[in-house]
């Protein structure tokens, strides 16, 4: 029975076909708004002029915030059965869901899910758990660098506040994480939440709430929440040493400097939530945009900025660091073929 459960993905590996489609023809919108106007030969002599070893280090440093996203979650895990996972299989997960995310959005989820329990023999409940706290914690840093950025753009004086009120709520929501499975339950508990909401909405906010209380367990830990403390925001600065490298490759140092490259960074990260195919289209024209009306850099050398850096960044890096890890699990199961 056990098997049978890996088997059967949550919703997100089901997507329907028109989901992808519409999902194909939003990004191909946003590249087409992206490239209106462009001077092609400028774009490539612009992107011709990009210094190699920085486009080297940028990376380098790509694949070593995926290696920490899969550290973490190790910790993460780790409550489900007392043990420690592999990180090898915990970066062929995160690594090889990245990659199926650039053909098809949000599928790289259930990838993830699917290939790390069936490697580390969990139950995917469990495990669909824990990349769940995963992702909020994603969600509360992208809070916290939104809200710090509306106060250091030179805004209405009500959105700079409506900044500084969203870098405490999402500190406030760091802080109440590691509880929430259980504030949930206590609410849903009581009579008068439960006698006013329908029984499957119940049902479902019920099982939501359990898993909140799975995927936190770590959280509670003193002796893994420290980790996972420290290498979050590890995995975000290498995030926003990215921009600032390519920032660095492309000679745009005297234009942008690293605070402003934080500001387009967290542009750039809000394109994500847009569930295109590896993030094209929503991300050139979320990074572009600010460089071009906010730091006045010409339009096709934002352009080329963008491009090289998406084509790394959200390709190259998943999708060659996969095709390595693969080879090395293929290798490794030619020579173990009992396991």
């Amino acid at each position: 029975m056990e098997s049978v459960s890996i088997e059967k993905p949550p919703e997100q590996a089901g997507a329907k076909l028109w989901k992808r489609l519409a999902a194909l023809a939003i990004g191909a919108v946003l590249l087409y708004f992206s490239f209106r106007g462009c001077d092609f030969k400028s774009f490539w002599a612009y992107a011709s002029t990009a210094d190699p070893l920085y486009l080297l280090l940028l990376f380098f440093v790509g694949v070593i915030s995926h290696l920490l996203r899969a550290w973490r979650w190790i910790y993460l895990l780790e409550p489900i059965e007392n043990r420690k996972v592999s990180l090898f299989n915990s970066f062929v997960a995160v690594i090889g869901g990245y990659a199926v995310n650039i053909v098809l959005p949000r599928v790289g989820e259930a990838f993830r899910l699917l290939s790390l329990s069936r490697s580390e023999k969990l139950p995917w409940a469990a495990v669909l758990a824990t990349m769940l706290i995963d992702r909020m914690l994603d969600l509360v840093l992208l809070g916290m660098f939104l809200g710090f950025t509306l106060t250091q753009m030179q805004l209405d004086s009500r959105i700079v506040q409506g900044g500084a009120v969203m870098c405490v709520c999402s500190i406030i929501g760091l802080a109440v994480l590691p509880w929430s499975g259980k504030i949930l339950q206590a609410i849903l508990a009581h009579a008068l939440v439960a006698q006013k909401l329908p029984a499957k909405l119940l049902e479902k906010l019920r099982g939501l709430a359990g898993q909140f209380e799975i995927g936190t367990k770590s959280l509670t830990n003193p002796r893994l929440w420290p980790m996972i403390a420290i290498l979050t925001p590890f995995i975000w600065a290498c995030y926003w040493l990215n921009q600032e490298i390519a920032v660095l490759a492309f000679h745009m140092q005297n234009q942008i400097t690293p605070l402003d490259s934080l500001i387009v960074f967290t542009f750039g990260s809000l394109s994500v939530l847009i569930p295109t195919p590896g993030s094209m289209g929503s991300y050139h024209y979320a990074v572009k945009t600010p460089l071009v009306n906010i730091y006045h850099v010409n339009p096709d050398q934002a352009l080329a900025y963008v491009t090289v850096l998406h084509l790394i960044s959200f390709i190259l890096v998943p999708s060659v660091t996969a095709a390595v890890c693969f080879g090395i699990q293929s290798m490794k199961s030619s020579k173990n073929p009992a396991t």
